[in-house]
């Protein structure tokens, strides 16, 4: 009867055993793993909608960006922070209006680097522009800043179905004046999916982000408020801690109070699509 009992009790050890194994095996630990003096590429395009309406007119307009993003390792710290050197290789930008059709290759930006340290998990420790950009106008240290951001990752471990939230606030520098963003941001691991032969963790997120500041143009001051909404999906290769593939739309609602020369108010409307794609040939 011992012996019953003790095989018993082997039994029921070893299911334990097995069902935290399990579990375990469900558990993730995201974080980066940028290797130092090696340099990623990532290929980054956005489709805009633009709606607004000026002095009781609206106008209907598009806009579609194309740029490479450089990012190159500059030190990992003994702490564990990631210390990266963020460039453009490329940036073209097109729009299209009533008023005109243009084609614009962003040489401003062009090889301006920025530094950005950051933790494992993706919190930003410091930002240092490196290299400033002269006539700035609307894609300055702002697009430098932007082209810099990574998604934030779960401080703790995490499995299927488990959510994690992320604030940031930021400052943007532009056209004389300064615009003050907040994000709100909340993450759920929705499980595993290949893209573009990774083995990946599907991520997606919503949120909501809001803007407030002014600018200056022709010596008039531009007030800008702004909230918006954000859907999105992230491909992450926990192996590499790396981002493949990010895709999002976001719809924001702005108005621009212009004082000075000329009073007015311009409310204006725009939604995007979003692609941020890791680069390897």
């Amino acid at each position: 009867m011992n012996k019953f009992y003790s095989h018993l009790s082997l039994i029921a050890i070893a299911i334990l055993l097995s069902v935290s194994v399990i579990f375990a095996q469900g558990n993730y630990k995201l974080e980066y793993k940028f290797q130092k003096g090696k340099t990623y590429r990532y290929g980054h395009t956005t489709n805009s909608n633009i709606t607004q309406e000026m002095m009781g007119k609206e106008m209907k307009m598009t806009n579609a960006s194309d740029m490479t993003i450089r990012v190159a390792v500059d030190d990992l710290t003994k702490e564990g922070n990631i210390a990266l050197i963020v460039s453009v290789d490329s940036a073209k930008n097109t729009t299209k209006s009533p008023m005109m059709d243009t084609t614009m290759i962003l040489n401003n930006i062009i090889g301006k680097r920025t530094k950005i340290t950051v933790s494992k998990i993706g919190a930003v420790i410091s930002r240092e522009v490196i290299d400033t950009i002269k006539n700035e106008g609307m894609m300055g240290n702002g697009s430098q800043r932007g082209m810099a951001q990574l998604i934030r990752l779960p401080e703790k471990e995490v499995k299927v179905g488990e959510k994690w939230n992320s604030t940031t606030i930021d400052t943007v520098e532009s056209m004389g004046g300064k615009i003050f963003h907040t994000s709100n941001l909340e993450y759920t691991l929705t499980g595993k999916e290949k893209k573009q032969n990774h083995d990946c963790l599907k991520i997606d997120y919503t949120g909501t982000s809001s803007d407030t500041g002014k600018m200056m143009m022709q010596g008039m001051e531009l007030f800008v408020e702004g909230t918006g909404k954000i859907k999105g999906t992230v491909y992450f290769d926990q192996k590499l801690g790396l981002v493949v593939l990010d895709e999002s739309t976001t719809d924001n609602e702005q108005t621009m109070a212009i004082t000075g020369q000329q009073n007015m108010t311009i409310p204006m409307s725009v939604s995007s699509k979003s692609t941020k794609t890791l680069l390897e040939k």
